[in-house]
């Protein structure tokens, strides 16, 4: 009889225990995105996760570094940017497929002060494994967007006298600025300025 109480409060704990680690990853992110990483201490995150210090090293042992290496992971590459593929799955047409891309990414905050935290980042950690992570989010983020833009060149949808690279960096450029577009629907607003001025004319 008691193996089985045993395996479930282990259970309910692990439960616990993965609930505590997602509310500090998340508040380390807006910390993170709010101060920059040489601006945010594990005392810090501690507090506004209204755990204790002793807590949150059992979750991140290794302190600072591999917390926020892990935030990124976690928040931006696994959940925000590995979820785009499933997303896009939903429709072949190019003009919506881009509209659920860019919904998805401005569910994000790839504004300046990503930009800014991973700059700051980099300068800061020291583990190069660490250092590989930031850097493969932007990869991936710029990956996911060129592989649309190329599906959308092949299938002759959109002009084919602008070199694709050219269309990315348009498109990241007017990400950044996106959220401050007027309407409630940014990313539609967004893809028919772009779509409207790269979509392949009929001859």
């Amino acid at each position: 009889m008691e193996q089985p109480v045993k395996q479930q409060v282990e259970h309910a704990s692990s439960s616990v225990d993965q609930e505590t680690r997602r509310q500090i990853l998340t508040k380390a992110a807006d910390l993170f995105l709010a101060k920059g990483y040489k601006g945010v201490s594990m005392k810090e995150i501690a507090e506004a996760v209204e755990v204790t210090s002793a807590a949150l090293y059992y979750h991140f042992p290794k302190g600072k570094e591999d917390l926020f290496t892990k935030m990124i992971q976690t928040v931006f590459v696994d959940e925000g940017v590995a979820g785009i593929d499933q997303t896009l799955a939903a429709t072949q047409d190019v003009r919506e497929r881009l509209i659920l891309l860019t919904s998805t990414l401005l569910s994000l905050p790839l504004d300046e002060r990503l930009s800014m935290l991973l700059r700051d980042a980099r300068e800061h950690l020291k583990d190069p494994e660490h250092q590989q992570v930031i850097l493969s989010l932007l990869d991936r983020i710029r990956q996911q967007v060129t592989g649309l833009f190329q599906t959308a060149y092949d299938a002759g949808a959109i002009r084919s006298d602008l070199p694709i690279n050219v269309l990315v960096g348009l498109y990241m450029g007017m990400l950044r600025e996106a959220k401050s577009l007027p309407g409630t629907r940014p990313a539609t607003s967004l893809v028919s300025v772009l779509f409207d001025g790269i979509a392949r004319r009929a001859e």
